[in-house]
């Protein structure tokens, strides 16, 4: 199964970018290419720097789990700081939906798993930075946190 292609699909419909969203997005060419045409604005970036103003959607697909732990909780605090009430954080990203020991074969949902974190571990990061996570699960190693930032 090619796992990017399910979680890109899915994070380019969560999204649900209009012409009027200015989006930053850090991940693959695949869903960039796909969101591009979509939006306002769409800001590349490999993380949260230099954020354009009017940010309306955060976007990471592939990403997250490249950072150590710390870096991956620091980005989800960052991002309840950029985005506006109402705003949009959207993550696609390897994991692990139970312990990595119980999964048979977790070289197939790709590269950089050593900092992979749990889907608890990820909805619990962003329901603590003031978001409400909503998130869905693909089998037991690929998951999309869609989380709309609170009003506080």
């Amino acid at each position: 199964m090619d796992w990017e292609g399910v979680t890109a699909r899915v994070v380019v419909e969560a999204c649900s970018a209009t012409p009027e969203d200015i989006v930053l997005y850090a991940g693959d060419d695949a869903v960039a290419a796909e969101l591009l045409p979509r939006v306002q604005t769409l800001a590349r970036r490999d993380g949260l720097v230099d954020p354009p103003a009017g940010l309306s959607i955060i976007c990471l697909h592939g990403w997250l789990r490249r950072r150590p732990p710390a870096e991956q909780k620091a980005v989800i605090q960052a991002a309840a700081r950029l985005l506006p009430p109402r705003g949009l954080l959207v993550v696609g990203d390897v994991m692990w939906s139970f312990p990595k020991d119980d999964i048979d074969a977790p070289e197939q949902f790709g590269d950089a798993l050593e900092h992979v974190q749990t889907t608890a571990t990820i909805e619990a990061w962003a329901r603590a930075a003031g978001f409400l996570p909503d998130l869905h699960r693909f089998g037991p190693g690929v998951a999309v946190l869609i989380a709309i930032r609170g009003q506080s």
